[in-house]
């Protein structure tokens, strides 16, 4: 058992960081296009492959994590509730209801109207 706990947190560590790196390259390698990232590639990897990458990353992240936390239930159990069990109960209450409320809040389109700055400005310019 011991020896599943080791690869489990190695596993949690090496994919972790390889989220986190992915992240940066999202965030400053290959910025969205309107900050300059239309067209740009890393190792052969355009900005929606990395995102693809870093999606699948971070669903394994969770599922590993998942799987360290069922290991140490016992554990926690008795850690969590030896005196606190409303703040485990509304941890745990709040982290289910986070990703849940993130799939059904409602998408919005909006209209950002005319820009007098960038590329673009001298096609909504006025007369």
């Amino acid at each position: 058992m011991k020896n599943i706990h080791r690869w489990l947190n190695l596993a949690l560590w090496l994919v972790g960081s390889l989220l986190v790196a992915t992240g940066f390259i999202l965030a400053w390698r290959l910025p969205p296009g309107s900050r300059g990232g239309h067209g740009l590639s890393l190792l052969g990897w355009t900005r929606h492959q990395w995102g693809d990458l870093h999606a699948w990353t971070a669903w394994t992240v969770i599922a590993l994590a998942a799987a360290h936390l069922a290991l140490h239930a016992q554990w926690l159990w008795f850690i969590a509730c030896r005196r606190r069990r409303v703040l485990l109960g509304a941890g745990l209450v709040l982290g289910v209801a986070l990703p849940i409320a993130a799939l059904l809040w409602p998408v919005t389109r909006f209209d950002p109207g005319p820009s007098d700055d960038g590329p673009h400005a001298a096609r909504h310019a006025g007369p």
